[in-house]
């Protein structure tokens, strides 16, 4: 495919761009590398309002059973865990309570529970929650929060993108992106440029519900003019907001003198066609498939 002359790149990609990019029918809902929308699932199970009061019977029971977490012994961890869930809900409040901002914690083992715990249908508790003063368990539920996918937490997230905690502060933002939020574009790629490798899973999970032409166009706009380093960031997020059908304006960033850039092209181009990318991509390796991909696109 022809791309566009060089001087009509950024007209191209604002023409393609509205002033928001809510996802669109074609980006609702959980999709592929390339943008293929996942099977509908069933309804989700109706959100709680309030946790389940925890038995009186429970309440010693629950904490020295968190206390097995300190136990070296995996066997012991793994059974006081299974009681743990078999308690529910009710334990929730409890449990939180025992996730600590000091070094001696059992922090993991918590949030390993709570990873099993914890759905969608909990999102309303877990944002009242995440308003607790300690950072590990605001940094945590953010986190989760912004797997969602869920609408009615965007006011939530928004006002978390302010936080502190500039890890807490990301996920937030990066939960607004997933739901179509612009204003959470920029930060999300600048918070990722210096933190990529820690949070490419995370992004790689959150991001593909936004996939639309008019998210991807904002990336694409948001760095024609940038620094080679903004444009490997934007070309790292253009994995999972753009359609296959804007692939050409790929080019480009393939024909790049800078390696980084051509690198984190080639890896767009890889996704867009449901290949996984290759995040320790040598500049050898890259300049000989860009090549390729000029071929291809």
């Amino acid at each position: 495919m022809t791309p566009p002359a060089p001087s009509s790149w950024l007209t191209f990609a604002c023409a393609l761009a509205l002033a928001t990019f809510a996802p669109s029918q074609e980006g609702q809902g959980q999709q592929g590398q390339g943008g293929e929308p996942a099977p509908a699932t069933a309804q989700a199970p109706a959100k709680l309002a309030e946790w389940p009061p925890l038995a009186e019977t429970d309440k010693e029971r629950l904490l020295a059973l968190v206390g097995q977490f300190r136990k070296t012994d995996e066997k012991l961890r793994e059974g006081a865990a299974k009681q743990l869930m078999a308690i529910g809900d009710p334990a929730m409040p409890m449990l939180m309570q025992q996730v600590s901002d000091r070094p001696d914690n059992v922090n993991d083992q918590l949030f390993a529970l709570f990873d099993k715990m914890l759905e969608p249908r909990h999102a309303a508790l877990m944002a009242r929650e995440s308003k607790k003063p300690r950072v590990e368990l605001r940094r945590y539920l953010v986190r989760r929060l912004c797997t969602f996918a869920d609408r009615e937490m965007l006011p939530v997230l928004q006002a978390t993108a302010a936080d502190k905690d500039p890890q807490t502060a990301f996920y937030a933002q990066l939960g607004a992106l997933a739901l179509g939020h612009k204003e959470s574009l920029q930060p999300v790629l600048t918070y990722t440029k210096t933190h990529w490798k820690e949070e490419v899973a995370l992004v790689s999970t959150v991001l593909p519900p936004a996939r639309s032409h008019e998210a991807g166009a904002a990336v694409f706009e948001s760095i024609t003019k940038a620094p080679a380093a903004d444009q490997m960031a934007g070309l790292r997020l253009v994995r999972y907001l753009a359609m296959k059908e804007q692939q050409m304006l790929l080019r480009r960033y393939l024909e790049s003198p800078d390696h980084t850039v051509k690198r984190e092209a080639v890896n767009a181009a890889r996704v867009l066609n449901g290949e996984a990318p290759m995040e320790d991509l040598s500049v050898f390796k890259a300049i000989e498939m860009s090549k390729d991909w000029l071929k291809k696109l």
